[in-house]
């Protein structure tokens, strides 16, 4: 027969005291370790860019051109550190060869998929690249303000994104862009996005070389997530992906073989959801669908103030107002129509 103890008074008193006491410390703890960003490298005022004298050069840009049109598009920002050596690949045309590796991937894989789900009579889509009036990639150059030495104290390698933070901060936030880093130095996790609007890849991770075999798929791969995928509404979403570990570009870990694009077209592709986003139609690609959604609206701003987006997307209604999504809600960037749209704060 248990042992019952009769709890009245002072006893409910201190085993309630006792709880609440508890209760706070793990809701502070949890609330330091969600918003202060714990990093040892982290700074929340360092997220501005370094221009060297040398960094000056013929055909770069520090800053975004004019575009040809108003369209959303994805820009590239070439990016080193503090003390990383030039290598010159936003002018010498290394990032463009990069690119048609990635376009080559990206179109035959979207190709397969829109076959399936029959888009356009199986037509492939592409990323849509931010382009100058020459025809060129538009291509930025930003020099991040952090040391190698430094961003070896980070625990993640990012120092609280500082890479996001520095582009954000040095005035690309167009929020009809999304801005892709690609870091021309060594990262010590993999290619990752930060929510909308920014995702980096580098040229070495962890101890492995950035191959033209895996680039195609780590574009594809981070973009769609910059784009709010993977969606908590789809059927098979695991942690920000869809399934754990298999052939699909999404999953979770990976089996490293085929690399389908949401074979059964019932998870995030082409699928028949009314009520969660269809990344086919994301306005980020191109041909755009007849019924497009806009990621920067769907991730950073409530439904009611959606103006492009004509989905009512009812699934995705226990994401709403998390702003985990929304790189733009962090209180350590800073973009001049935060305050108009009412983005989702963290």
């Amino acid at each position: 027969m248990p042992l019952t103890i009769k709890k009245t008074g002072k006893n409910i008193q201190n085993l309630h005291f006792k709880f609440m006491k508890k209760f706070l410390i793990i809701l502070v703890s949890l609330f330091i370790i969600t918003h202060a960003y714990a990093d040892k490298c982290y700074n929340p005022n360092d997220a501005s860019p370094v221009i060297l004298e040398s960094d000056k050069k013929p055909g770069r840009f520090f800053d975004d051109q004019p575009d040809v049109n108003d369209d959303y598009q994805v820009h590239i920002v070439y990016s080193l550190l503090k003390d990383t050596k030039d290598k010159e690949g936003d002018i010498n045309g290394a990032i463009e060869k990069w690119i048609k590796t990635s376009d080559k991937f990206i179109l035959k894989t979207t190709k397969k998929a829109n076959e399936k789900s029959k888009f356009r009579n199986g037509i492939p889509q592409n990323i849509k690249w931010d382009r100058r009036k020459d025809g060129k990639l538009d291509i930025s150059f930003i020099r991040i303000n952090k040391t190698k030495k430094e961003l070896k104290k980070s625990r993640s390698g990012s120092c609280g994104n500082i890479f996001g933070r520095t582009i954000i901060n040095a005035g690309f936030n167009n929020p009809k862009k999304i801005y892709f880093n690609f870091g021309d130095y060594y990262f010590k996790e993999w290619p990752y996005s930060g929510g909308f609007p920014i995702f980096s890849i580098f040229n070495m991770h962890k101890k492995y070389p950035l191959k033209k075999s895996d680039f195609g798929y780590y574009v594809l791969h981070e973009a769609i997530h910059t784009m709010g995928g993977i969606f908590t509404c789809s059927p098979k979403h695991t942690k920000g992906h869809n399934t754990r570990k298999t052939s699909d570009i999404m999953s979770f870990e990976g089996n490293g073989k085929n690399l389908t694009l949401d074979p059964k077209n019932d998870d995030y592709w082409g699928h028949n959801n009314k009520s969660c986003p269809d990344m086919q139609d994301s306005v980020y690609f191109t041909p755009t669908s007849d019924t497009p959604f806009d990621p920067f609206e769907v991730t950073c701003l409530s439904k009611e103030k959606w103006k492009f987006t004509k989905h009512d997307y009812k699934n995705i209604e226990d994401r709403r107002g998390e702003g985990k999504a929304c790189f733009y809600g962090r209180s350590d960037v800073t973009a001049p129509w935060e305050n108009e749209f009412g983005i989702f704060q963290h």
